[in-house]
Order: structure tokens, then sequence, then C-alpha cells
């Protein structure tokens, strides 16, 4: 290179776009993925920048009028900054507003006006049903920058390619396995094409240093997830169950509280104690160690059958704060029939390795699947009953029909094949008319008087 030249980089606009939803709240929500991604193009010379239209801290994202429990809100959550908006044709006779949630319209166009127009805009997802967020913003993209190539990607465009082929993406790509996004994308970034194995994908760490403030971070131990549940797509579409080595995860951790000094952090795995041998528990042990003054979380609950004594003492020790434990069902039959992931003996003996560990019986989040297809008052109220006589609290966690798996067949007599916007939680809670039964049984949770915790004999 000439002296005296300045080396040209092309730049990148990574883009968590708005919530278009009933409801939506900050816990934990950061978009992993798309920060290893960000990761390795800026180690390639790219220039990168983030716009998140989630990030609560963002200088143009005002206050939310919803801030949210105050528990929540000590452990880095808080509610979003709503605004209400007409609601879509197929959700007219649902009594609830529709809202776009994150930053202001407003305040995003004239943020992308004043910016340099990158080449490539990459505009991700989590929920199929949250697609009219990446829509909206390719529209607004295109209208202020005709020329610029706009990628979607995440769960949406992976599960419903056929839908989100119609919008006009220059880049469609379907998957969320990384290997698979890398080998999609590496065609228009050819430095990509050197990543050819998990563990060179995850050498890099996520690019949190791209947001002004953090609260929290997120960390990954694994990907994909060994069970074949009925109602989840998180095994189906992962070549294979794979582990990040210990020491890396505890790297990555000490790193952050280092360099973010946050006090937060959440795992995103959906299988974190299968095989712990390898990782998990030397991972435990190591944070032992370190006495790291940081609260642990864990939102996607983990698996009853892999709970020992040793883990429950550890993870009491290191502080992990918030703990959901899935039962689903009680019901025998019902567990067997959804893929046999915990029975109901598993699961007390992991409760009670955790209460003997120290965890209060209200620090347990012990969640029951409201809404799958085929259950019934019945199966519902014998679920509640058994928690509450164990001297826990159980949650209702709303079930939404997930393309790809046994559940989704079975719940299309609502077309919601066709419009991912009925895949929404809240929506086919109406749809398929078992709200008034949802909001009965959270009345009777709200007011049962949960009996002391009894070590089972």
């Amino acid at each position: 290179m000439k002296i005296g030249v300045k080396m040209y980089r092309k730049r990148i606009l990574f883009v968590n776009p708005w919530v278009y939803d009933f409801t939506a709240y900050d816990l934990w929500m950061k978009p992993l993925g798309l920060l290893y991604l960000a990761s390795h193009l800026r180690n390639s010379g790219y220039q990168v920048t983030l716009l998140d239209c989630m990030d609560r801290h963002h200088p143009y994202m005002p206050i939310s009028n919803n801030p949210g429990p105050k528990g929540l809100r000590n452990m880095g959550c808080g509610g979003y900054y709503r605004e209400k908006i007409p609601k879509p044709i197929q959700f007219l006779s649902i009594p609830r507003y529709w809202s776009r949630f994150g930053i202001p319209w407003d305040r995003i166009e004239k943020y992308l006006s004043e910016i340099e127009p990158p080449e490539w805009v990459f505009i991700t997802g989590i929920m199929t049903y949250w697609y009219p967020g990446q829509v909206a913003f390719f529209n607004l993209v295109r209208q202020i920058w005709k020329k610029v190539r706009i990628i979607i990607g995440g769960w949406y465009p992976t599960l419903c390619s056929e839908h989100a082929r119609q919008w006009g993406f220059d880049r469609i790509v379907s998957g969320v396995d990384p290997l698979q996004v890398i080998k999609q994308l590496s065609s228009d970034f050819r430095e990509l094409s050197l990543i050819t194995d998990y563990k060179k994908f995850f050498s890099v760490k996520p690019s949190f240093d791209l947001y002004t403030k953090l609260d929290y971070t997120v960390v990954l131990t694994s990907i994909g997830c060994p069970f074949r549940c009925t109602y989840c797509a998180s095994g189906r579409y992962f070549p294979e169950f794979w582990r990040r080595p210990w020491g890396d995860v505890l790297n990555e951790i000490i790193y952050d509280y280092q360099n973010y000094r946050i006090q937060d952090i959440a795992f995103y795995d959906d299988a974190l104690l299968y095989r712990t041998e390898e990782s998990f528990l030397p991972l435990l042990r190591a944070l032992q160690k370190e006495q790291l003054p940081i609260r642990f979380h864990l939102p996607n609950s983990i698996h009853a059958r892999y709970v020992t004594r040793e883990i429950a003492e550890l993870m009491r020790e290191c502080n992990f704060k918030t703990l959901r434990i899935s039962l689903e069902f009680s019901d025998a039959i019902i567990q067997k029939n959804t893929g046999n992931k915990v029975n109901n003996s598993i699961f007390e003996k992991a409760i009670q390795f955790f209460i003997q560990a120290g965890y209060a019986p209200e620090e347990l989040e012990v969640y029951l699947l409201f809404g799958l297809p085929g259950l019934n008052v019945k199966d519902y109220e014998y679920s509640i009953q058994y928690v509450t006589d164990l001297g826990l609290k159980p949650r209702l966690s709303l079930f939404s029909p997930i393309p790809g798996t046994p559940d989704f067949e079975r719940a299309t007599w609502h077309q919601i094949k066709d419009d991912p916007l009925l895949q929404n939680k809240i929506a086919y809670l109406y749809l398929s008319e078992q709200n008034e039964l949802y909001e009965a049984l959270q009345r009777k949770i709200s007011i049962l008087k949960i009996p002391s915790y009894k070590f089972p004999h």
C-alpha cells in the first residue's frame, strides 16, 4: 500500500429490528449469533456498525413506561419503549393492544439518513411471528438507500423460507446452525470460508463492545439439543450436539466481567446440563474458585434429569439466581408422548437437591406448558395441584406453534402454516379459544396457598 493512501474498508450494518407484538420484555435478550458474526467480519477487515432497535440504553431510546418488576430490573432486565399501532386484520378480534417495541420509527429513520450508506445490511430475527419488524426495517432501508444489499437471517427465514422470499431481500440465510450460516454467506464474504468447524466459529468473542452500555451479557456453551420434544425446534435444526471447551467459556465470562463490568450473565443453552461432566460441571468448579461477583441466569430452563447434588450445591455457591426448571406436565403419559424428557420422580429428586443446597422454594421457577393441542382442563389442574402439593408455585408458559415440530402439525387448523403471524403465542391462545381457561387457571394460581416444602420420602 502506498504511503498516505487510506485503505478502504467495506461497511456492514448489523440490525436487530423492532418487535411487533402484544407484549415484549428484555429478559436478557441479545442477538448473540449476530454478535459472533460481527466479530468474524471485523477480524477480516470489515467496518461493522450495530443498530439494535431493542437496545434499552441506545441514545435514541426513550424511557419505557413499563419498567417491569423491581427484582428483574435489579438483574439487568427491563421493559421496552412501546408505540401502540393498528392491529393486523387477523388480530382484530383479540382484545389486546398491538405495539411496535423498540426505538421509535422516526428516530431510526433519522439515524439511517445521517450515517454513511453501508454496502451490506444484515437483519436478524428471533421469533417467526416477529417478521413484521424485519420486513419493516427492510422497507425503510430500501426507501433511504436504493443500492444497499440486504440480508435476512434468523429463525423466520429458516422455518418460513417460502414466506420470507416474497419481500425481495437480496439474500436469505436459511439456517441457524453457525456453520450453515457461514457456508451460505461465504460466496459474498470469502474470508468466512476459513471457518470450517464450531471451535473456529467460537474462537472469537461476541462483539458486545458495539453497545454503548451493558447491564448484562449472554453466553452459549453448546450448540443444538439432544432431545426431540414434540413442541420444540431446537434439536431439529442443528446437525449435531456440540459443546465448547469449558475453559473457553470460563475465559469469556471473566473477559465480560473485566471489560464490561457487568454483574449479570445469562446462559442461552437449550441443554446446559447434558453431558455435564464434560463441560458444565468443571465450569462450575472453576467459577467457584474464581469467586466472581456475578449473578447467573438460566432463562431457557434446565433438564431436571441431569441435576445432581454437586451441581445444585455449586450453582448455589456460584450465585445462580434465575433457576427455571421445566416440568411442562405431570401426567406420565403426556410426558412420554411429548419427548420423555422428565418424569415426576426425576423432577422431585432435582427439586430436593436444590432445596438441600440452600435454595428457597420460591426461588425455583417451575414451568407448566399451556395450550398444547389435545390437552384439557383436567390435565392442567392435575399438573398445578401436583406442583402445589410439593410446596412450589407453578407458572404457566404459553405454547407457541413452531414450524417443523409434531405439535405444529397438530395445530394447523388455524392456517398457521400460511401466516407466521398466527404462530404468535398470544394470538394462538385466543384463536384456539383457550384464553378463558388460561385466565381462570391464572386466577386460581394467584390465590393458591402454597404449603411448606416437604422432602419426599
